[in-house]
């Protein structure tokens, strides 16, 4: 029974390599230079993919189009560790195809196995408003920069819109769902009140906001053309069901 267990789990192994795409070339290291700020890119003819400072709950968040608290049972110690990647693919990609690719890399560097589970609660869910998307597609292949002007004001450079639905999870309750469909990378601003304040601005070591900014409902429709509206939607929920420590290239 042991051997024929054995045989199972290689082929299943062997079908997943066979099936799922994957990087021609990939290095996965962990940080060594916490200076820098995290950032992910590929290339604008779509031939390499690089991430770095990236924290692993955010790279598997990624792979995955789903915001950090949609992932469960990730341990801590791994979870906020950094990590650099280096890849290249075989063919010139899509993002939507690196991101298959950066799942593959996940499961065999981190022996990744997750469990998805879908379940229907009320959650927020971003979407088009009616007018369409008010945002500048990008395609230099830069890496994405997210720079806080002040309290309310966002300057966002490059970012798709998976990593941008994960940043707006830390203003709103609950779970939050990309119903949007916008696959590529974006430029725009992004002006709103926040609920409430950090320390920094309440100590006036940073910038307050801006008080004549809008809600962040309002300012969602009115400057990126997006909605975000609060009712029952499928949330994928992703439970980490193993993982490792980083395996050597």
């Amino acid at each position: 029974m042991l051997l024929r267990g054995v045989i199972v789990t290689f082929l299943l192994a062997n079908t997943f390599a066979q099936t799922q795409p994957a990087f021609e070339v990939a290095a996965i290291k962990p940080t060594k230079d916490m200076t820098r700020r995290p950032s992910i890119a590929s290339s604008p003819g779509g031939e390499r993919f690089t991430a770095r400072t990236m924290p692993l709950i955010w790279l598997i968040a990624t792979a995955y189009n789903v915001s950090n608290r949609q992932i469960s049972q990730l341990p801590d110690d791994l979870a906020s560790r950094n990590f650099d990647i280096d890849a290249k693919c075989a063919v010139p990609s899509t993002r939507a195809q690196m991101m298959k690719m950066l799942q593959t890399l996940l499961v065999e560097r981190f022996h990744l196995r997750i469990r998805r589970e879908p379940k229907e609660m009320t959650a927020s869910v971003l979407t088009i408003a009616m007018g369409g998307p008010k945002l500048e597609e990008t395609t230099d292949g830069s890496d994405f920069e997210v720079r806080k002007i002040s309290a309310s004001k966002t300057i966002y450079h490059n970012v798709p819109m998976a990593l941008f639905t994960n940043l707006l999870a830390g203003y709103v309750n609950g779970a939050i769902v990309d119903e949007t469909g916008l696959e590529a990378s974006y430029n725009f601003t992004l002006n709103f009140m926040p609920e409430s304040l950090g320390p920094g601005v309440l100590e006036g070591r940073e910038p307050g906001p801006d008080p004549s900014a809008p809600s962040l409902f309002t300012a969602l429709q009115e400057q990126l053309g997006l909605r975000l509206i609060t009712r029952k939607a499928t949330v994928k929920l992703l439970v980490v069901e193993h993982i490792e420590a980083l395996a050597e290239n």
